[in-house]
């Protein structure tokens, strides 16, 4: 009886041990998926952020969009940014000798003072009820799927797995914005 009993209780303590081990390597693989999935969230809004600095460049902005020669050019960030860090690195850069400048914003008051709008997927359903709202001459940008056939003006998308950009020309030219033939001709599609 006692071997039997010993027996039971190593195996016990083996099973024990294995779930342990099983358990830990688990939440060590979790780790580095969502370690992995933040890394790829940051690299994706990175090559966003610096897509938003290329839209900046490659538009005509017209004069009566600055107030004054000294005026900083402003990306705004209308809901919940998933930029991180990333829009900071676009404060050292400039855009027709005009420094930038970036501003979050909670609601949609006062955009008029943005040349960029970027609208985030948390807040999607409340730009929808103020689109028509948009004060010309301020780019609307998103990554939330079907913006440019909702009147947004360049929405960001996959394909092939690489982030790419559609730009609503029709919904563009309303706003008093022009685009540089470079970027039309590298976007993904005309609407």
């Amino acid at each position: 009886m006692p071997r039997r009993r010993y027996r039971d209780v190593n195996l016990q303590f083996m099973r024990t041990a294995c779930l342990t081990k099983v358990l830990v390597l688990s939440i060590a693989l979790a780790g580095l998926v969502s370690t992995a999935v933040y890394a790829d969230t940051s690299r994706e809004y990175r090559l966003k952020a610096a897509y938003l600095l290329n839209f900046a460049r490659f538009v005509y902005w017209p004069t009566e969009s600055f107030l004054s020669e000294t005026d900083t050019f402003k990306i705004c960030v209308y809901g919940e940014s998933r930029f991180g860090e990333n829009l900071n690195h676009l404060l050292s850069k400039k855009v027709q000798g005009r420094s930038i400048r970036i501003i979050y914003k909670d609601d949609l008051r006062n955009i008029s003072e943005c040349h960029i709008l970027f609208v985030s997927e948390s807040d999607k359903a409340s730009y929808y009820k103020v689109a028509s709202e948009v004060p010309r001459n301020v780019l609307t940008v998103s990554d939330v799927e079907g913006f440019s056939s909702e009147g947004g003006m360049i929405e960001f998308i996959r394909v092939d797995n690489k982030i790419k950009f559609e730009i609503n020309v029709t919904q563009s030219i309303k706003s008093g914005i022009k685009f540089r033939s470079q970027l039309l001709e590298v976007a993904e599609k005309l609407r």
